[in-house]
């Protein structure tokens, strides 16, 4: 299939690089706090790690956690606030606290976090990597609630409300990368509701949306951003990997009534790694998409770069609408069974 092309998003460059004793910063969650500054969360890894494989694959001193950075702009002069806002110290998350996204619910601020309760260069690495929540109400203390998340490889959790009620939107990497909406309990601070959830749900009722036969999600969708609320939907900025692995970022419409409705989705990449920063680092060909924030009239974007440096880009409401176009599912064809 002929890939379509969209008008790139705007980049305002690199907004945070690695100081200090860190050796990366990416994958922003954001949000405005209650006096009008702009926050983000970011992955932060300590210097010392060395990588051994050829994605995401480093040795045991590659823990992450989440430091704490500030702006009056949505689009430069953060500055560091606190370099470990949140660490990664309980059995769940000894080993890494990652990728934050941050809905504000009620008079609090939900972080939900991939946890790592193994070290990534253990054999059973996967049986650890799991979605975690914590909360704050002025991103000076913070609490952790556990792990919120199915028992199994997931991550990119996120709550968010709609239409009266919650839902849980989440990646799925038990058998491929794909994008789930499940309910999720009126209380998301109780974490026996959360395992007595998983108990009974049957997950593959959830799949919001597969790889699709596109070339650039073709090997897998994850949310990115938590959806935002406007006139004409909830509107998702997402993540997917394209058949020569490449991270890219896209946008989807979903229907605030009914979010597991897909009203409308771009039909090719809003940005895709072309920058320096963005094709070269830790993971090369990257950018990913935890968090984005609507400020006049602009959609800003929040996103790592190479899995090493934080990065803005942003969009005219105006384009992020005439980009959205009529939703047909396309999905990568089933291989068969051998």
């Amino acid at each position: 299939m002929q890939k379509k092309e969209n008008t790139s998003m705007k980049r305002h460059g690199v907004v945070i690089r690695p100081e200090g004793n860190l050796g990366a910063t990416f994958n922003p969650g954001a949000a405005r706090d209650a006096g009008g500054k702009f926050v983000m969360l970011v992955r932060s890894v300590p210097k010392g790690y060395q990588k051994i494989g050829d994605i995401n694959q480093f040795d045991d001193n590659y823990t992450s956690h989440l430091s704490l950075w500030e702006s009056d702009s949505p689009e430069k002069g953060f500055r560091l606030v606190n370099e470990a806002a949140i660490k990664p110290d309980q059995p769940f998350d000894q080993f890494g606290a990652e990728d934050p996204r941050i809905t504000k619910i009620g008079d609090k601020y939900y972080i939900f976090y991939t946890s790592l309760a193994k070290g990534l260069a253990q054999p059973d690495a996967d049986d650890g990597i799991r979605i975690a929540m914590a909360s704050t109400k002025d991103f000076k203390t913070f609490e952790k609630h556990g792990v919120i998340g199915p028992d199994r490889r997931s991550k990119a959790g996120i709550v968010f409300e709609s239409a009266g009620k919650n839902y849980f939107m989440w990646k799925d990497e038990a058998h491929q990368e794909r994008t789930m909406l499940s309910p999720a309990p009126d209380d998301i601070e109780d974490a026996q509701a959360w395992k007595d959830f998983w108990t009974t749900r049957d997950i593959e009722k959830d799949q919001l949306l597969g790889p699709q036969d596109n070339g650039y999600e073709a090997h897998g969708i994850e949310p990115g951003a938590p959806p935002i609320e406007t006139e004409d939907g909830l509107l998702l900025v997402y993540s997917s990997i394209s058949d020569d692995f490449k991270w890219t970022i896209s946008l989807m419409l979903l229907d605030k009534n009914d979010p597991t409705k897909i009203l409308a989705k771009s039909e090719a990449p809003s940005l895709k790694p072309e920058a320096d920063y963005e094709v070269t680092g830790d993971v090369n060909n990257v950018v990913f998409p935890c968090g984005a924030l609507i400020d006049k009239g602009r959609l800003y974007v929040y996103y790592g770069g190479a899995d090493t440096i934080c990065a803005v880009g942003s969009e005219s409401m105006a384009n992020v609408r005439a980009a959205l176009k009529p939703f047909r599912d396309n999905p990568v064809p089933r291989k068969p069974a051998p």
